[in-house]
């Protein structure tokens, strides 16, 4: 049985007098693909945030067996924990090579990372040196997983990778995704798609006003006539 490799007890965000995250308790295990679900507003971002200490919150976050509550997101980062921001959050007037640097330990040995992804992503390869701002929106999301797997995470968080792409690249993105899988790394992913990515994660939890509102399957949810209404909002 696999071990827990990821959870939150009580898992609470606020901005000001505003809570978008509600006592939040989450499991991933290792290997473990995650969908994490719910209308805008619902709290999915701001749990991913929470969770690589980009913002405050309260409860108790628990990775690979060690309390990181807050801690400072460097830190985080080196304990094996990466974010794929939505929108992808290039430095559109760096190249390729430079926004993948980005991404590394410090002190790392670069070559040996860069080797690993290059393989992975042999586009990549060929745009090293082109500045990423002049990339196709696919071309700059697999830019965005590539620089988060410079820190060779255990866990990656990945908010909303459909998010502005086209149908045949969201495929391409998926497929990328999928290869991931395959060498299990563990993914929470954050998505608006929601047959799509039931039909790839192994378990799933739908949010609706900062609280999980359902979990289990993906097969369960993706059978369930409850989690319509939580994207209706209660509808």
């Amino acid at each position: 049985m696999s071990k827990t490799l990821l959870s939150t007890t009580d898992l609470s965000v606020s901005y000001g007098a505003v809570k978008a995250v509600r006592g939040s308790n989450l499991v991933v295990k290792e290997g473990e693909v995650i969908a994490l679900l719910g209308p805008n507003g619902a709290g999915k971002s701001s749990t991913l945030r929470a969770l690589v200490g980009l913002i405050k919150s309260q409860g108790r976050i628990e990775f690979d067996g060690q309390d990181i509550s807050n801690l400072p997101t460097e830190r985080v980062v080196s304990m094996g924990l990466s974010l794929v921001p939505e929108g992808r959050r290039l430095f559109t007037n760096l190249t390729v090579r430079e926004n993948l640097l980005l991404g590394a330990p410090r002190n790392a040995k670069v070559g040996d990372l860069f080797d690993d992804l290059l393989q992975r992503l042999p586009i990549l390869k060929e745009r090293l040196g082109q500045i990423s701002g002049t990339l196709s929106g696919g071309e700059q999301q697999q830019v965005a997983v590539a620089r988060a797997l410079m820190s060779k995470p255990k866990l990656l968080l990945i908010d909303e990778p459909s998010l502005g792409l086209a149908p045949t690249i969201v495929d391409s993105v998926y497929q990328l995704l999928n290869d991931l899988k395959k060498t299990g790394l563990a993914m929470i992913i954050v998505e608006q798609e929601v047959m799509r990515v039931l039909k790839f994660a192994d378990r799933a939890y739908a949010m609706s006003t900062g609280e999980v509102a359902l979990e289990g399957s993906s097969e369960q949810l993706r059978n369930s006539d409850e989690i319509r209404k939580v994207y209706l909002g209660g509808a």
